[in-house]
Formats: structure tokens, sequence, C-alpha cells
């Protein structure tokens, strides 16, 4: 028996380690920021310029802007997922712009050469400042449609919950990152360490525009269920996409930037999509 509750003691403090090990660096496990940057010239070729979103003397938060086509043209503001930078995604604001839109890239705090380190706080911040940017120009609240994909899905939300805009368009969302980490961490209480939350399923009442959500019906590591019991619990009017065959990763390349032309472009001129249901 002795050597069977030695056993077990180790066994408990190994997990004990584990689990302290996964609390203390848990913002390494949710953030994979890319602090590259790529020259002004690049940015010219791709049509889209680099804007200072903040500045102070520990140095400048910016985010990636291309022009309306014309006077009325929708305004998109895109929250990205935790990967990468803003940087990465220009394909996806040129696609988001081919029909006139303008679009605002929102770049991070620690991501893409800004100042800052990425947290929930941080991020809130950074999506509020952008916001105010595009108010401050005189973009009016109904023409911007605000969208936030995989982790900025917790961000957008939470931007549209303290805001008026023309709508909000969630791109494999989840609940919150509690649940998330929960589903990833099935063996310890991971979501009660949970620093950053981002409790997306909590700001629902509080948003009070056209809420559009499109998922994968294959995204393996945002169930669809998940994005599902986030879009039931919305106000109408709302509509759902449920993208065939789509994982998490391969949404853009299914062609959801054609979707989200067309709504955006109905938001703008007052016209919402009519929900469509799972």
């Amino acid at each position: 028996m002795r050597f069977i509750f030695a056993g077990l003691a180790f066994l408990a403090g190994i997990y004990l380690i584990i689990l302290l090990l996964i609390f203390l660096f848990q913002r390494q496990f949710l953030y994979f920021p890319d602090q590259s940057v790529p020259p002004t010239s690049y940015l010219d070729q791709m049509g889209v310029e680099s804007v200072v979103i903040r500045s102070g003397a520990d140095g400048e938060l910016r985010s990636l802007w291309r022009e309306p086509k014309g006077p009325d043209s929708p305004v998109i503001l895109v929250l990205h997922g935790n990967a990468g930078s803003h940087f990465h995604r220009i394909p996806i604001y040129q696609a988001l712009a081919s029909d006139g839109a303008a679009v605002l890239g929102v770049g991070y705090p620690g991501y893409g050469g800004n100042i800052g380190t990425a947290t929930e706080a941080e991020l809130f911040q950074a999506a509020q400042e952008n916001y105010d940017w595009l108010i401050q120009r005189g973009f009016k609240p109904d023409r911007i449609t605000i969208i936030g994909e995989s982790l900025g899905s917790g961000v957008a939300a939470h931007l549209a919950s303290q805001n008026d805009a023309a709508g909000l368009i969630m791109v494999a969302a989840f609940s919150g990152m509690d649940d998330m980490a929960q589903r990833q961490f099935p063996l310890f209480p991971a979501r009660w360490l949970v620093k950053d939350r981002y409790r997306t399923l909590d700001r629902i009442d509080s948003i009070d525009m056209p809420l559009i959500w499109i998922h994968g019906t294959e995204d393996e590591l945002i169930p669809l269920a998940m994005g599902q019991s986030f879009f039931d619990a919305a106000k109408e009017p709302k509509s759902a996409f449920a993208i065939e065959g789509a994982g998490h990763n391969d949404l853009w390349d299914k062609g959801i930037d054609e979707i989200i032309r067309g709504i955006a472009s109905k938001l703008t001129t007052g016209v919402t999509a009519k929900n469509r249901g799972r």
C-alpha cells in the first residue's frame, strides 16, 4: 500500500506541475504573433497603407487601410485570428475591397511590429481605437461593418456590444475562451484558469445590430455546435451560413469574401440579409 500511495502522490505532483505550467504559460498557448513587417513598397504594390492608430513615447500601434472607392461604399473593420498578423491577411483585405469597400485591418498589440503585448484588455482597447479612428475620419457607424474571425470574434463581440455599427459578421466564432480551453485540456480544470476569457456568449444581449454567422461544417478547432450556441442566443435580425466541407483555416478559400461583400453592401444600404438558418 505504501508503494501505491507513493505512486499516487507522484502522479498528483506531476499533474499539479502541468497544471501550474498551463496557468503560467497560457498566453503562449493562445497567441501566436508574428512581429515581422513587410517593406512599404510591398504594401504599395498590394494597395494598402499602414496607418498610425495610436502613437506614444513607447511606440506606435498601426493597422492596414484601404480607401473606399466612393462616398457611400461600405467600410469593413476586420479583427483577425490569433496567429500571424494583419499583414498576413492582405489578400483577404484585397478580396473584401474588390467591390469598392474600404477595409481597416486591425493591427493587434504585439503583432506585426506593434507596441504592447497581446491580452484580452489590450485587444479590446486596440479594437476600440481602430473604430474611433474611423469615426474621427468622418465615417458614420451605419457604414461600418465589423468582422471578427476566430479569436477576433471575441474581440468583435466586445466592440459591437459597446458601439453602433451597420452589422456584425462572426466567422468561426466561439462561445468563450474558457470553453475553448476546457475543450483543449479536458483533463484539467482549464476553464477556471483562463485569464483572457473572451466571453462572447455573455455579451450577446448587449449586441443590438444585425448579426451574420459564418462557420465551416468541418471546423476541427471550433466546433460548429459552439458557434451555433452563440448564434441561437443572438437577437434578430440574424443570418447563418454553414460552409459545407470547410474547416477552420480554409474558409476564405471557400469564397466567403463574396458572401461578406454582399452582406456589407446590404447592411450599408439598410437592407439586412434574411435568416437562412443553418
